[in-house]
């Protein structure tokens, strides 16, 4: 076996193009946690790589939980294919959840608090995923995790703004699952896309919704772009069932940017920040860069 094929497989059990995603949900919160700072603001790097770990850890999981349903529906992975031991996998994804939590508790006790909230629902949707029609709500809650993860690190506790962002992440990845679902099976049905339509719209605007209590006439902006990828991915993009869930794959960050776009504005029509100020810029930057990031990764390997 070359080794480039097992740097591969390694890849796509990590679901690599799916990781600039989770700095970008990670970033809603530290930035809402963080407006007192303005200039003097820093990004965490080492929580990031504790939510990083978490991310990457809970696919190796995932797969480890999968492999004898993956050798009959996912033969293309690592496991079914024999290029790795399912104890490897375990492994590894014990190990980085330990170092993740313990990455996580140098931020405080409430970051480790939530980290633990988080770990616990990748195990749970890891045991249920496959029996169970409401997994979709722990996969959902995972994502969810991460905005609340950066605002407790950055204000120690949690507060009504971030709860937006965070609801609009599990409406939006159970949307996403909903679709997933048929990966292995075929077209969705007609009624099944309604309502995954329906669940991805409503993401949108829910997280539309601290920007627009905020100032009115900004907090609208950052749904363009939203809308405008979502547009695609039930066009363009809706068929064949994996080219649609890679699309809203890539597109999650910018279910963040509907909310950091306006703010960002915002903090600078406050005069809470200036232009150039690193929060101004991560709120600006991060998301469409994590957005882009995420579809180029996709052709080095699946996102799914």
């Amino acid at each position: 076996m070359k080794s480039d094929s097992k740097i591969i497989a390694l890849l796509a059990t990590a679901r690599i193009a799916n990781v600039p995603s989770v700095l970008s949900n990670l970033g809603v919160g530290v930035l809402l946690g963080s407006i007192q700072n303005g200039a003097s603001f820093q990004w965490p790097w080492l929580l990031s790589l504790a939510a990083i770990l978490f991310y990457i850890c809970g696919n190796f999981f995932n797969d480890w939980a999968d492999r004898d349903w993956d050798r009959i529906h996912r033969p293309e992975r690592a496991l079914p294919q024999g290029m790795f031991s399912a104890n490897s996998y375990l492994a590894a994804a014990v190990i980085g959840t330990i170092t993740g939590l313990f990455l996580a508790a140098l931020n405080g006790f409430g970051a480790f608090l939530m980290a633990l909230v988080l770990v616990s629902f990748i195990v749970q949707y890891t045991k249920v995923h496959k029996t169970a029609a409401w997994s979709v709500i722990p996969m959902g809650l995972c994502r969810a995790c991460l905005p609340l993860l950066g605002y407790v690190a950055m204000r120690g506790g949690l507060a009504g703004p971030v709860i937006f962002p965070s609801l609009a992440l599990l409406i939006y990845i159970i949307a996403l699952s909903l679709s997933a679902r048929w990966e292995a099976k075929g077209d969705m049905p007609a009624e099944k896309r309604w309502r995954s339509k329906s669940l991805l719209y409503a993401a949108g605007m829910i997280a539309a919704v601290l920007p627009v209590l905020t100032y009115p006439m900004l907090g609208f902006i950052g749904l363009l772009p939203f809308f405008v990828w979502l547009r695609l991915c039930l066009s363009k993009f809706q068929s064949p069932v994996s080219v649609h869930v890679s699309a809203l794959l890539a597109g999650i960050p910018l279910v963040d940017w509907v909310t950091l776009l306006p703010m960002g504005l915002i903090w600078l029509k406050l005069e809470r920040t200036s232009v150039m100020d690193p929060m101004s810029l991560t709120a600006f930057l991060l998301a469409p860069v994590c957005f882009v990031s995420g579809r180029v990764l996709q052709r080095l390997a699946s996102a799914t």
